[in-house]
Formats: structure tokens, C-alpha cells, sequence
């Protein structure tokens, strides 16, 4: 889509378990950290493209380097307190962050510009208490609610990235597959 540089950042490696859900992967790549086996499949698809794979946490001392020179940030993350991370980092250097979250059957996206619409701080305070809510381990997730949930981030990725920030979804987009709901 035009894109020119993708940096991918996960210190996660891939497991049987991830592959009804997350189609980069397949039975090859079972024990390869993501970023690498996300990096060669997508360079597979365009080696025009810039791939840079990382394997490192994001934390409080990497987020300054890990998303220096990045126009935007997309987050694929399944904990709250790097959401809650990358939220405070995003307001702090008015970097533009899609966010996206499933659990289940339920999904929810929004993108923040820094100073033009509410952040994740915004619509949501304190993270929840640990051990409070669903996680993938315990609740799963129906690989549809992530596609749903990615589709929506990228889309709003490439009206940011084409200019078009005026046409950028400003509102928190929330649904469940299963029992037809959108909000």
C-alpha cells in the first residue's frame, strides 16, 4: 500500500496456538520469534519494503528507541500495561497511535492524534487490576475478531499515512461477532 519501512517489535515467539488466529504464521515458523517470521513472510510479499524486526520487550526503557522515527504506531498487544505505555508515550511526542484489543468474541479499535481526539487515558483512566479481566489464555480469541479488529487499524493507518487524517475514524470502535453487537 505504499508503505515504505515497517518495524516490527514482539518478544514473543510464535506456538502452535497462534496460528488459527494470526495468518502470518504457519507450522514452519512453531519456535521462531514473531518478529522474524512476520518480517520474512512479509518481505516475501514485498521486498521493496523496509523490514526491520526487533526482539525486545516494550517497556518504559525501550519505548523511546524502539519507536523513534516511526510515524505512527499500530499495537497488536495483549496486556495493559504497554497499551497504557505506548498511550502516555504517544500523547508525550504527538506520535499517532492505532490501538487494537480481542478477547473472545469482542474486538475494539480507535486511533489517537495527540491533541485532536481522546486518548486510551481518556476513555479509560486506570488500567484494569491484573488478574481482573479475560486474557488470550484464559478466554481465547476467535481469529475473525482479529482480522475485524486489524482491518480497521489499517485502514485508518493508510488515511494517516496518504494524508488524509480528516477521514481518519475518530470514534472507539467496539463490537462482538458472536452476538451481533457494535457499538
Amino acid at each position: 500500500a505504499g508503505v515504505g519501512r515497517i518495524r516490527l517489535v514482539d518478544r514473543d515467539v510464535v506456538e502452535l496456538t497462534n496460528l488459527q488466529r494470526q495468518v502470518l504464521y504457519d507450522e514452519t515458523d512453531i519456535g521462531t520469534p514473531k518478529a522474524t517470521a512476520a518480517r520474512d513472510r512479509l518481505q516475501a510479499v514485498n521486498s521493496d519494503v523496509d523490514m526491520q524486526a526487533i526482539i525486545d520487550d516494550v517497556d518504559a526503557d525501550t519505548i523511546r528507541s524502539l519507536a523513534a522515527g516511526c510515524d505512527l504506531i499500530i499495537d497488536g498487544l495483549d496486556n495493559f500495561e504497554t497499551r497504557y505505555l505506548i498511550n502516555d508515550f504517544s500523547v508525550s511526542t504527538g506520535t499517532p497511535w492505532i490501538y487494537g484489543g480481542a478477547i473472545g468474541t469482542t474486538g475494539m479499535s480507535t486511533t489517537v492524534l495527540p491533541d485532536e481526539t481522546p486518548c486510551l487515558r481518556c476513555l479509560f483512566p486506570d488500567p484494569p487490576a491484573a488478574g481482573t479481566t479475560p486474557t488470550c489464555e484464559t478466554a481465547g480469541v476467535l481469529g475473525p475478531v482479529i482480522h475485524r479488529v486489524a482491518a480497521h487499524q489499517i485502514t485508518q493507518a493508510i488515511k494517516l499515512l496518504t494524508g488524509n487524517a480528516k477521514v481518519v475514524d475518530r470514534t472507539l470502535q467496539t463490537f462482538d461477532v458472536w452476538s451481533n453487537v457494535q457499538h
